[in-house]
C-alpha cells in the first residue's frame, strides 16, 4: 500500500473511534449468537401475543428490571413469573404489531446488550413506537434476560 493510502486507512479508522462508530463483529461466537436468538425470541413472544414464549429467555435465578411505563405500570425487579404475568397483562388489551432487533453487542461469555424497536398499540388502543434496551446473560446454556428498559424512540 502505498504512503498516501496507509495515511488514508489510519484516517478512516481513527474517524471511526473518534465517532463511535463500530463495525460489525465478524466472530462466530457461539455466545453471542444464543444471545442474539434469545433478542429475537423475545420480540417473537410479544408479537405473537403471548408472554409464556418468554419463559426460555426468563431467568431460573434472580429477578429481571423493568422499567416499561408505557406498557407495565410498575418498575423494578421481578421475578421471571412476575414479568411474564406483567407482560401478559399488557397483551391481554394492547398488542405487538412488529418488534425489529436494531442492534446487537456482546461479549459472547458474560453479557450482551440488544437495542430494538417495537410497533404497539397499548391498552387504550392508540398505536405507539417504542424503543427497548434488553440486557442479556448467560444462565447454563442459554441466555436469559436481566432488563427490559423503555427509550426514547
Amino acid at each position: 500500500m502505498s504512503r498516501t493510502g496507509v495515511g488514508v486507512a489510519r484516517a478512516a479508522i481513527a474517524l471511526l473511534l473518534a465517532t463511535g462508530i463500530s463495525l460489525p463483529a465478524r466472530s462466530s461466537d457461539p455466545g453471542e449468537a444464543e444471545a442474539r436468538r434469545s433478542a429475537r425470541a423475545f420480540g417473537q413472544a410479544l408479537t405473537s401475543g403471548q408472554a409464556s414464549l418468554l419463559r426460555p429467555i426468563l431467568p431460573s435465578g434472580g429477578k429481571v428490571h423493568l422499567s416499561l411505563p408505557k406498557i407495565v405500570p410498575e418498575e423494578g425487579w421481578f421475578a421471571s413469573s412476575q414479568v411474564e404475568a406483567l407482560l401478559a397483562d399488557f397483551l391481554s388489551q394492547g398488542s405487538v404489531r412488529s418488534f425489529e432487533l436494531l442492534r446487537m453487542e456482546s461479549d459472547g461469555k458474560t453479557n450482551a446488550l440488544a437495542r430494538g424497536r417495537a410497533v404497539l398499540q397499548d391498552r387504550q388502543g392508540r398505536p405507539m413506537r417504542l424503543g427497548l434496551h434488553l440486557s442479556f446473560q448467560p444462565e447454563g446454556e442459554r441466555w436469559v434476560l436481566r432488563e427490559i428498559r423503555e427509550t426514547l424512540e
